[in-house]
C-alpha cells in the first residue's frame, strides 16, 4: 500500500492540513504557552528558589544581586579555608624541616666527635712510632759507634772488601 496515492490513503491530505494551513498557528502557540511557561519557571526559580518554595513579589534583578552577594560570601569563606590549610601545611614543612636540621647537625656533631677521637688515637699512635723511631735510630746509631770503634781497635783495616780488577765489593 503506497500512502502517498490518496486513493488508498487519507495521509497525503492530513499531512498537508497540518504543516501547511495550521503552521503558524502551532509556532503562536509554542511561543505563547510552551516558552512563556518556561520563562516564568526560571524567573520563579531565580526569585523564590525552586518550586516548592514560595513565590515572592523579589524583582528578578535584586535576586539576581543577593544571589550574586551570596556567591561571593561563599567564595571568600572558601578562600579562608583554603589559605588556613595551606598555612598549616606550611607550618607542618617548616617544623619538620627544622627538625631534618636539628637531626643533620646532630649526626654531623657525632661524626666530627668520631674523627676527632680517630684523630686523638691515630695521634698517640704516631707519637709511639716516633719514639720507637728514635729509640731505634738511638739503638742503631750506638751500635754503629760500637762497631766503628771495634774496627779502629783492629787496626783499622777494612773487613769485607776485596777488589777484582776494577770492581769493588763490600763496604766502602
Amino acid at each position: 500500500v503506497n500512502i502517498e496515492d490518496e486513493s488508498h490513503s487519507d495521509f497525503s491530505l492530513l499531512r498537508d492540513l497540518l504543516l501547511c494551513q495550521h503552521t503558524q498557528h502551532l509556532i503562536d502557540l509554542t511561543t505563547t504557552t510552551h516558552y512563556e511557561n518556561y520563562r516564568c519557571d526560571k524567573l520563579t526559580r531565580l526569585a523564590g528558589g525552586d518550586h516548592g518554595a514560595e513565590v515572592t513579589n523579589k524583582n528578578p534583578l535584586a535576586a539576581l544581586e543577593d544571589e550574586s552577594k551570596d556567591h561571593l560570601q561563599r567564595f571568600c569563606n572558601k578562600e579562608k579555608e583554603i589559605e588556613e590549610q595551606f598555612n598549616t601545611k606550611v607550618e607542618e614543612k617548616r617544623k619538620a624541616l627544622e627538625t631534618m636540621k636539628l637531626e643533620h647537625k646532630d649526626f654531623i656533631d657525632r661524626e666530627n666527635n668520631k674523627l676527632d677521637l680517630e684523630r686523638a688515637k691515630i695521634l698517640s699512635k704516631r707519637e709511639k712510632f716516633d719514639k720507637e723511631k728514635k729509640e731505634c735510630e738511638t739503638r742503631s746509631f750506638d751500635s754503629m759507634y760500637k762497631l766503628s770503634k771495634s774496627m779502629e781497635s783492629h787496626g783499622g783495616k777494612k773487613r769485607g772488601l776485596f777488589s777484582l780488577g776494577s770492581i769493588n765489593f763490600g763496604r766502602l
